[in-house]
This record gives C-alpha cells, structure tokens and sequence, in this order.
C-alpha cells in the first residue's frame, strides 16, 4: 500500500527550480565564464521548466485513503467512492493505480451489501430498484477488481433472484470457481451456485460431482446431486446421496419428503418405509412419524398409522398438520367423535388454517360421514372454487350431487368432464350410473359400453383396482340391459355376456353382482340358473349383513315363480335449496 503525505520534505521532493536557486549562490567557474550568451541562456530556460508529476491524482488518493478510515454512513462511503474516481481520472502510476482500484472495489462491495440488505426489507419496485444498484455497484467493483471473488458471488445470488440473468450467474461463479482453485470448501460452494443455473443436465451433474468431491461435507451438493438423480431415476444413487445428507441433518425432512415421494411413485414403498425408519433411528421427529404414518394409511395399515401419529403428537401436542392427518385417519376408521375433536383442537392450536384447503376438505369429509350433505357439497365447492379445473374436486362434487339424490347436477359435471377427456372409462360410468339413476336407460347403456371399450380387455391378471373397475361396469351395463321395464333396450342374450365377464371379474364374491347374473339367466328364460345364483347372492347378503337383503330375497321369489325382474331405478330429485357457505352447520 502507498501512502505519500503531500507537505513531507526530501532531497527527492525537490524541483529542478530549486536546485537552479541553490546554484545561485556557488561561486562561477571558468568553465561556465567560458560559455556563449545563447548556451547560457538555453540552459538557463531548461532548468527553469518544471518536471511533470507522474500522479497528479495523488492528492485525492491520500485524502480518501484517510476517510475510508473512519467511512460508515452511505454518504461517506460515496465520498470515498468519489475521491478513488477522481484520483484515477487525474491520473495515478501503475502502483497506486491498483491501490485505488483495489480500495474502489471494496467500497463497491460494501455500497452493495447495504442495498442488498434495505433490498430484504423493501417490496415491490423499491426491492427492484435496490436490486438493480447493488447489482451495478457490484459490477463495477469487480471491473475494478478482478479478483473480488465476495462480489462474484454476490452477482450470482442476486441475480438467482426473479428477474435475474441466468447467464449473469455462469459468467460471475465461473470466475470465482477459478479465484478459488486454492479454498475447496468456498470452491465447492460456488459450483453449487452454477450447478443451479445450468439447462444441461450433464453440465450441471459434472459441476455437482466436484463441489461433492471438492468438500465432502458440503451437504447442499450432495442434496442438489440426489435431486437430480432423482429426476434421472438413479434412485439407487440417490438414496446413497441422500444418506449422507441424513447422517448429517437427520431432521432434513425436505430431501426425506423427496426420495420417499420419488420411491413411492416407483411403488417401491418398502424402500421408502426403510428410508424413512432409519431417518427415525438417527432422530425421532414429528414430521417423520407424520410421513410414515401416510405410508401406512396408504397400505390400509391403521393401526400402525394412528400409532405414528400420537408419536408426533407427543413430540408436538399442538402442531395442526398432525392433528388434521390424526382426523383424517379416524375418518378411515369410521370414529367421527375421535375426527371432531382433533379437527377442533387443530383449529383451537391454529385458528388461520380455518380457511385452508386441507381444513376445508376435512370439513366435508365429516359432515358426510354425519350424513350433513348440504354443508359436505358447500364445501366442496368452496375447494372447487379454488381450483376450478381440478378433476378430483370435479368429481367430488359430482359425486355428493349423485349421494344428494341431484343426479342431473351430477350428469352436468360429468359432461363438462367428458367434453374434455370423452375417453375416460371411470367418468362415463358415473354419468352411466347417474343417467341410470333418471331413467335415461339408453344414454346409460350408451355409456356403459364406451367405458368397457376404453377399458379394453380386462382379465385376472389385471391389477385388483382395474379389475372392480371392469366388473362394476360390466355389472351395471349387465343389470339395465337384464332388468329395464323398456323392451326396446333389453337384450338377454348381452345381458348374460356382461353379467358373466363381471362375476368372472370379482371371483363370485359379490353379492349383488350375482344377482345381477341370475336377472340374465332369467330375461333369458333360463330360471334354474337364475334361481340357483339368486341364492348365492342372497347368501352372500345375509353373511355381509347387505343393505339390499329385502330386494335380494324379492328377486330370488320371483326368479322361482319363472318371472324376470324389472326394475325402472327412477330417483325423485331432491328439490331442498342448498344453503349457502355461511350457513353451515359448526363442524
């Protein structure tokens, strides 16, 4: 660093006019006797013109030199600043030249940091425009000093930002990446920070491999590499990348949640039961037991789902989310007091997720368990309102429309549905069903027959949900074309086809599905076939305590008197106003 104080006197310090004035007063010699008047009056005129300085920015430098001392206000520092570009301007030699440039740069630095930090504090425009200083603060501090690797760095963060450059982030760590080749740990760090910003997977996996490999305790890049392993579908590597995270943060339950989603979507949930029980192991916490206990809801395990679940309520008696997933749980297991009270103790613990979708959902679900249907469709509205192309919610809501006995509001939803996605098996066996439910028996076997085709073939080795799907259409189709009071939609002889594809279906287990095959046996006039499953069926009623056991029992004693049945199945819509959201009864 050098520092030159203008006033100090030396041999050095002085002028070639002064030494002229010092010469004055030797005595004169014979050899300057001897000169011409036009020599002496040359010299005279060259010793007389005064030396350029070579830093006549120097005075400013040393005047900034001493306030960055004492520099603390943004008023200061902008003094400073100035000095520097004044003194540079002026014009400095090569070694102070860099001194003020260097110093110029750290002052940039620091302008940029208070900016960055109001920036935190500030909204809307006012954040934008403290962005947009302290990113041409910084930009100008490194053009003033390559090597200031905390403003690369800082250029990158900030322009990771919304409304960034992206490539403003490769250019700025690319440069600290290489001022750092001597500090592994800060080196690893920066090629985390550009792993973020490359598109190319294979750029931004070799940037992830060296910051693992620079800093073996860098967690964030081993949690940035299992991320991307994970979108790779290199689960095996990925769980290895996320072991370590976890051996290191065992609470870390945003890499958890990602590798057992990811394992779940696989179906490996062993795998992620595993991941999650040693996470436990290591350390016992809330959200942990609150994830496997979904893992276990998901396997129709209850008991050990309820049992996780008051583990985390013991770790965390008031925390919402558990409270909420407990009342859910004990809607599965049909306990609506148990649901009541957790609901109300989540909304006593947290009255702000009144209007949350999960509360709101949960809401619904307990108030058609109480059979309330008006206030179940209220809210499913409200959560449809909220998300108006949600399938799920859609069919939801179709779903309680039809439990209402409002089959047309039903048929309305499920056409909108379909107008979007005609090819969807599940939905037009619910408009099926609904059409049914009015006595459109046409449009219903309409219906039916275009879900078995988009359904295609469906044997036993069908997964177990593909298959109740198959034979609960097979059977409806099967059971209108069996018993409708209109002739001209009949046909024993399909009747029988679909009836039987659908016992097939459900291994003879199902009771009104083999009442469904002896109604076409019987359209068919085929009454010993028809009275001999028409037993079964009823037998099987009997044993599951069936809610149809009366019509079972009315069907066998018609099949024995050789008649077929028939049924319109005709619902009387329910014209009662739904009340409105404020009127809904306290849950």
């Amino acid at each position: 660093m050098l520092y030159r104080p203008t006033r100090s006197f030396s041999l050095a310090s002085l002028s070639l006019a002064s030494f002229v004035f010092v010469a004055c007063w030797a005595p004169v010699t014979r050899a300057q006797e001897a000169k011409s008047p036009q020599k002496d009056a040359q010299e005279a005129n060259d010793a007389g013109a005064p030396e350029k300085d070579p830093n006549p920015g120097q005075s400013d430098l040393d005047e900034a030199t001493v306030a960055r001392i004492d520099a603390q206000s943004e008023k200061e520092m902008e003094t400073v600043a100035a000095l520097l570009e004044s003194a540079l301007k002026k014009g400095l030699d090569e070694e102070n030249s860099s001194f003020a440039k260097q110093m110029l740069g750290s002052v940039l630095l620091q302008q940029s940091q208070r900016y960055a930090a109001a920036m935190m504090q500030a909204r809307g425009r006012q954040q934008v425009e403290l962005r947009d200083k302290a990113l041409a603060a910084l930009e100008e501090a490194v053009s003033n000093d390559p090597t200031l690797v905390e403003a690369y760095l800082m250029l990158a963060r900030l322009n990771l930002l919304p409304g960034g450059n992206r490539e403003a982030v490769a250019e700025a760590t690319s440069k600290a990446i290489e001022l750092l080749k001597d500090d592994p740990v800060e080196q690893s760090a920066a090629l985390v920070l550009r792993a973020l910003t490359q598109q190319d997977n294979d750029k931004k996996m070799a940037d992830l491999n060296a910051a693992a490999e620079a800093d073996p305790n860098n967690i964030e890049a081993f949690q940035a590499r299992a991320a991307l392993l994970l979108q790779l579908n290199d689960v095996e590597s990925a769980i290895a990348d996320l072991e370590k995270v976890l051996l290191k943060d065992p609470t870390n339950q945003a890499v958890a949640g990602a590798a057992v989603q990811k394992l779940v979507d696989l179906n490996r949930v062993d795998e992620a039961m595993g991941l999650i029980t040693k996470m436990l192991a290591a350390k016992p916490s809330e959200g942990m037991y609150r994830m496997r206990a979904i893992l276990y809801r998901s396997e129709q395990k209850f008991d050990e789902a309820l049992s996780d679940l008051n583990k985390a309520i013991a770790i965390q008696p008031k925390d919402p989310m558990t409270l909420l997933q407990r009342a859910e749980l004990a809607l599965d297991r049909d306990d609506v007091k148990s649901a009541k009270a957790d609901f109300r103790a989540a909304l006593q613990a947290a009255p702000q997720i009144i209007n949350a979708e999960a509360t709101i959902a949960l809401r619904s679900r307990i108030a058609l368990q109480e059979n309330r249907l008006a206030d179940a469709i209220n809210d499913a509205q409200l959560l449809l309102d909220n998300r108006p192309g949600d399938m799920f919610r859609r069919l939801r809501l179709a779903t309680l429309y039809s439990l209402d006995k409002r089959p047309r509001k039903a048929i309305d939803i499920y056409t909108t549905v379909l107008q979007e996605d005609p090819k969807n098996a599940a939905v037009l066996r619910s408009r099926g069903d609904a059409l049914l439910s009015v006595g459109d028996h046409s449009a219903a076997i309409d219906d039916y027959e275009k879900a078995i085709k988009e359904l295609g073939e469906t044997d036993a080795d069908a997964d177990p949900r593909t298959r109740a799907e198959a034979a609960g259409i097979n059977n409806n189709l099967a059971w209108v074309l069996a018993t409708s009071p209109n002739e001209s939609v009949r046909d024993g002889k399909k009747a029988q086809k679909y009836a039987e594809q659908a016992a097939k279906l459900s291994d003879y287990t199902e009771a009104h599905i083999l009442s469904t095959l002896a109604a076409a046996y019987a359209e068919n006039g085929k009454f010993e076939d028809a009275v001999k499953w028409s037993k079964k069926a009823v037998e099987l009623g009997q044993k599951e305590d069936h809610e149809q056991i009366e019509q079972l029992e009315a069907e066998l004693k018609s099949y024995e008197e050789k008649k077929p049945w028939r049924e319109k199945q005709e619902t009387e819509e329910n014209a009662v106003p739904i009340l409105s959201a404020e009127d809904l009864i306290d849950t």
